[in-house]
């Protein structure tokens, strides 16, 4: 196989393949309808809320409650310019 033969090859691999692929996407997809071509969206309603089998919600033990480390105050210290 002699060079330019080689070059054709890989440019037709590189670009022709991807190109084509993306060509016939375009042609498979579904022509618009016009101006407000989407479907109006129906009315959602929440869900209502699942039936408990063990009644009413009990809170989370202390030991499962993560607790922040108290703040400690950093003093602060005014800067004093020394004399040059």
């Amino acid at each position: 196989m002699d060079g330019s033969m080689f070059v054709i090859l890989s440019g037709t691999l590189s670009f022709g393949v991807p190109l084509a692929v993306a060509v016939r996407e375009l042609l498979v997809l579904r022509p618009g309808r016009g101006e407000g071509d989407r479907d109006p969206l129906p009315e959602i309603t929440p869900p209502p809320p699942a039936p408990s089998a063990a009644g009413p919600t009990r809170p989370l033990p202390a030991c499962l409650i993560p607790t922040l480390p108290p703040r400690v105050a950093v003093p602060r210290t005014t800067r004093q310019l020394e004399p040059v």
